[in-house]
């Protein structure tokens, strides 16, 4: 009796599974159908514009030839002007149509976030993905994940799918300075600010993340000048909380911006009200930071946003081997993602 109610449970659940993806296939022709109707009705609504435009220079070259067609003009403006009104109304329309619509895949995500109902949340709960990289959606955006174990709840983080094929999980990104990265320990612990916009992922998170399974990291980084310039590891892993989050692993460099980072191993995590470096003063106060300090550093990526050239020493957003300590740079983003050739490895970087 029981494996018999078992096997109606299975069916039920797998039947509700296709039930779904028939409704999301269903959805995705309809949008893409959609989606090809405004693209038809901007090809129509370009090429009027592009005859009344035409029909404005031939008047214009009229007016100028013979100063008697003032009336025609003043006619066929008015009709102009009233078409190009009718025109500009149904961009709009065609504009507001086009923010409507969504793809599949994001529809399918909100489903299986939010959930339809009870009866699906089964199928939520067996389409969780362990990173980045095992997403199905190819756009960078906001997603739930779920490392692996022994780390059972899921979080919240901002996937980038754009660079190097995507699957990256950002922990910290900055590029205006509207964030304030000055925090004490238990902020860099949880984490701040917006995912959407300038953040720091928190050191929880990011030891999580980097002991479930080898990550690689990358640092892309700009100046002021456009230049852009990137610092990638093949090997990136930090301890918890009781070992003061301290950069276990760090191997494998390449990149333009030079290693301003492989010789902070072994170092623990300090802010300015916990001082774990090896130096007599508390580094992270002397460059108004937070970072894996040694004594002190070659890169504060967390520190002041000074917005280029400055007199300050190092007390900027600064990876020395790029622009120097004299210089405060415009935008960091660091990811990192899962390193598929050392999962099978045992490789203490």
């Amino acid at each position: 009796m029981t494996s018999s109610f078992k096997q109606l449970h299975e069916s039920q659940q797998g039947f509700l599974f296709e039930m779904v993806t028939t409704k999301l296939q269903s959805l995705e022709y309809h949008m893409i159908e959609k989606d090809l109707q405004l693209e038809d009705k901007i090809i129509a609504l370009t090429s009027a514009i592009e005859n009344l435009s035409k029909s404005v220079e031939k008047m214009t070259w009229v007016v100028q030839q013979n100063g008697d067609t003032t009336n025609y003009l003043a006619f066929n403006g008015k009709f102009i002007a009233q078409n190009l009104t009718a025109l500009q109304r149904d961009v709009r329309e065609v504009l507001a149509g086009q923010q409507m619509l969504v793809t599949r895949q994001q529809f399918g995500h909100f489903m299986l976030l939010r959930g339809v109902n009870a009866s699906l949340s089964s199928v939520a709960r067996a389409s969780k993905y362990t990173s980045c990289a095992m997403l199905p959606f190819r756009a960078s955006g906001v997603y739930s994940i779920q490392p692996e174990t022994p780390f059972k709840e899921p979080m919240t983080v901002l996937c980038d799918q754009e660079y190097d094929s995507g699957g990256w999980v950002v922990i910290q990104h900055r590029f205006d300075g509207s964030t304030n990265f000055y925090r004490n320990w238990k902020e860099y612990k949880t984490g701040f600010g917006q995912l959407e916009g300038e953040f720091w992922l928190g050191l929880d998170r990011i030891h999580q993340l980097t002991t479930a399974k080898p990550h690689e990291l990358v640092m892309l980084l700009e100046d002021f000048d456009g230049n852009s310039t990137y610092a990638r590891y093949d090997l990136f892993e930090i301890g918890g909380e009781s070992q003061m989050y301290e950069l276990t692993k760090i191997a494998g460099y390449a990149g333009t911006a030079g290693d301003s980072l492989s010789d902070l191993k072994g170092m623990k995590f300090s802010s300015f009200d916990a001082d774990n470096d090896v130096w007599e003063k508390n580094c992270a106060v002397e460059y108004t930071g937070a970072w894996w300090y040694n004594n002190c550093h070659k890169s504060n990526l967390n520190g002041q946003y000074l917005k280029g050239e400055t007199t300050e020493f190092a007390k900027g957003m600064v990876w020395q081997t790029f622009r120097g300590y004299h210089y405060a740079l415009k935008s960091a983003k660091m990811m990192i993602r899962s390193n598929v050739k050392y999962i099978s490895k045992n490789i203490d970087g």
